[in-house]
């Protein structure tokens, strides 16, 4: 596929798109891995891990403010033994199977930004993501809330909120990538800058998948 945002400027996303968007087939791996470690790309390594792995749920959460489409994401404090400092969206483990993946994504999202459960459409999913290292599927809930909502922080799970438009991540300037070492290997990681932090990993990777979704509608012939 060509890389969003390389031949045509960005229109304002509409729910309208979105909703269209959440209509068509997922891409999947095709959407992941434009942020994706090629490690974490293989489609026997998904489908093996998937059968068995611990399951988790988070929230792409969409709203209205300053007349776009804006998306949350948090910040993890930097004195948790995990991931301290990382970037995610929303969410955590789905822990009770009679627990739908949407009720624990609304959940965890009350729990950690204060959003009433109530006050959000859920619109969908986005393929699962599969994360070798810890065994978890990460399954990723599309909700919409018309208004914005007003945020209460866990300041034990959360340090910053990052409120993003939607455009931002089409936006080639945003897309960058660099070296690291992780679990004794050194690749190259891509990642979503935003201002001062670098979202990568799962959370980039559903990203990516939504972003190519959201490409290929707002390339149609209008």
């Amino acid at each position: 596929m060509t890389a969003p945002n390389t031949t045509f400027s960005i229109p304002a996303i509409t729910l309208d798109h979105v909703q269209q968007a959440l209509r068509r087939p997922r891409p999947g791996l095709r959407g992941q891995a434009l942020m994706g470690p090629r490690a974490r790309l293989d489609p026997a390594l998904y489908e093996r891990g998937s059968r068995d792995c611990r399951r988790a749920a988070v929230l792409l959460l969409l709203y209205p403010y300053r007349d776009e489409l804006h998306t949350v994401l948090t910040v993890r404090p930097q004195h948790l033994p995990q991931h301290p400092g990382q970037v995610s969206f929303p969410g955590g483990s789905r822990d009770d199977e009679s627990e739908s993946v949407e009720q624990t994504a609304l959940r965890e999202a009350q729990e950690e930004v204060g959003v009433d459960p109530a006050q959000i459409q859920t619109l969908g999913r986005l393929t699962h993501i599969y994360i070798p290292p810890s065994h978890f599927c990460i399954q990723i809930v599309v909700g919409y809330t018309p208004q914005r909502p007003q945020w209460r922080l866990n300041e034990a799970e959360v340090s910053e909120l990052l409120e993003v438009p939607l455009r931002h991540f089409l936006d080639r300037r945003n897309w960058r990538s660099e070296m690291r070492t992780l679990h004794g290997e050194t690749r190259r990681i891509p990642y979503f800058a935003v201002g001062r932090h670098k979202v990568w990993g799962a959370t980039a990777m559903a990203l990516a998948e939504f972003i190519t979704m959201l490409d290929e509608i707002l390339r149609q012939p209008q």
